[in-house]
């Protein structure tokens, strides 16, 4: 790509020098960055609006937070003409002709989402606009009017990054060291404290995978760390260990997906995951011929969340309990079940047969039941069952670092790929909300009673 990078560059440069030719004052280095656009918008010629557009992204860069917002604010305002879009929609309708079709494409991808196709330059447009989203998407936390500019340059970069332009990698310790450190720096669910744990994770009873874009070299988009074990695991504490000793990776009938950590912020909501699963599990059945399951090792990030917000109440966590839950708030010391949870997750006793029964039935009613919308309030269930996959086994004292305790109380939970079910298991939850749940280690009579309790 270097000659075509070299091709641009010396294209933008004459660019620059006819543009200059134009007028004495340079028009956006003296105006704002909205007149910047509103003159990279009039423009014709291709090498001219190459130069304008660069400057754009370089001057945005070095701007200050309120000039961001403005410029933000300006985006705003350069809405399609929805009179035209009105007339061209009826028209469209009438005529049903390809050039009625055109012009209403036409007319409703005006403006802003012409802008950020015209910024999008060689070499710098698509990391700068990566990059801005992530600055609009803060903004929006305080002035939600911006979701329509968001809509437009959403749907910009949903476009840019389809699967068809993504690059499959395997990463390994021989990988450059510029993009390990990426590993360690956007690591999202189990921090990676130095180059040692890295390199533990990188073993050969171990894999990682990562999806790349031509236009964001160096930077990972999405990876998922990988574990091969005998049996599906259900304790995490190996997997983050430096000093956990190496399995013999021939031995393992189980790949456990432990880590899937989505890397630029900018592109929130644009979804990778799904197509990096179903890749790294084709690239695991043909290097690694004794794997027989695909699983995951999933926190419940927003279990605690729920609690707080009353949405698993006091009231179906007795239901839950039952005849234990006098005996739970006498050996805990504590007025509720739901302060246990919450404020005193940590003195859940590992060896308790009845807490572990009760703290399963806990983790499948959130998961199954708590809804957000018609589809699971946990952001990683919501995934992973839209993915195909579905519930096989939930696990008290998974994760009993601090952070598991208070986002969990310490709960994880396998999801399970079972290849010949991933599609119908999809379609089901896609059509009816259906959540599917493995029945597996005698579980019909605890699925009957987390029914009940909802009942």
């Amino acid at each position: 790509m270097g000659w075509i990078s070299k091709l641009f560059d010396s294209v933008s440069e004459r660019g620059r020098e006819i543009w200059q030719q134009e007028s004495r004052d340079d028009k956006t280095s003296s105006g704002s960055l909205a007149d910047a656009c509103r003159n990279l918008l009039s423009r014709q010629g291709d090498a001219v609006a190459l130069a304008i557009a660069k400057e754009i992204l370089q001057r945005y860069q070095h701007a200050s937070n309120d000039e961001k917002l403005s410029f933000f604010h300006f985006l705003q305002t350069l809405q399609p003409d929805f009179n035209q879009i009105s007339q061209l929609s009826h028209a469209c309708a009438e005529l049903k002709s390809p050039q009625s079709y055109q012009e209403l494409c036409t007319a409703f991808s005006g403006g802003r989402k012409d802008l950020f196709e015209l910024l999008n330059v060689p070499g710098l447009g698509t990391a700068s606009l990566v990059s801005l989203r992530e600055d609009l998407l803060k903004a929006m936390r305080t002035h939600p009017d911006l979701k329509v500019v968001d809509v437009d340059l959403q749907s910009t970069l949903q476009s840019w990054f389809n699967r068809g332009f993504l690059e499959f990698r395997s990463i390994t310790w021989e990988t450059p060291a510029y993009i390990l450190e990426k590993l360690i720096e956007y690591e999202a669910v189990h921090e990676i404290q130095d180059w040692d744990e890295l390199k533990r994770r990188l073993e050969v009873d171990r894999d990682c995978f990562a999806f790349f874009h031509p236009a964001l070299p160096g930077e990972p988009l999405i990876f998922v760390q990988v574990a091969y074990t005998r049996g599906i695991s259900g304790d995490v504490s190996p997997f983050l260990n430096k000093d956990t000793p190496i399995e013999e990776a021939d031995a393992a009938d189980s790949a456990i997906f432990y880590s899937i950590s989505n890397c630029q912020k900018g592109l929130k909501g644009i979804s990778f995951g799904n197509f990096l699963i179903k890749q790294v599990v084709q690239e695991i059945l043909q290097k690694r011929p004794t794997i027989q399951q695909f699983s995951t090792l999933s926190p419940m990030p927003a279990l605690t969340l729920a609690l707080s917000r009353g949405l698993i109440d006091e009231e179906a966590l007795v239901t839950i309990g039952g005849k234990k839950t006098a005996l739970l708030k006498q050996q805990y010391d504590v007025d509720s079940l739901t302060e246990l949870l919450t404020e005193k997750a940590g003195l859940l006793e590992h060896n308790d047969d009845q807490t572990t029964a009760w703290l399963e039935e806990v983790g499948l009613y959130y998961l199954a039941q708590i809804k957000k919308g018609s589809e699971p309030f946990d952001p990683v269930a919501r995934f992973h069952l839209s993915n195909g996959a579905s519930i096989y086994r939930i696990n008290p004292f998974a994760n009993t670092r601090p952070y598991g305790l208070k986002s969990s109380a310490g709960l994880m939970v396998n999801y399970i790929y079972e290849l010949d079910q991933v599609e119908i298991n999809h379609e089901h939850f896609k059509q009816n909300g259906t959540i599917a749940i493995h029945r597996l280690n005698n579980k019909k009579n605890k699925i009957k009673r987390i029914e009940n309790v909802c009942a």
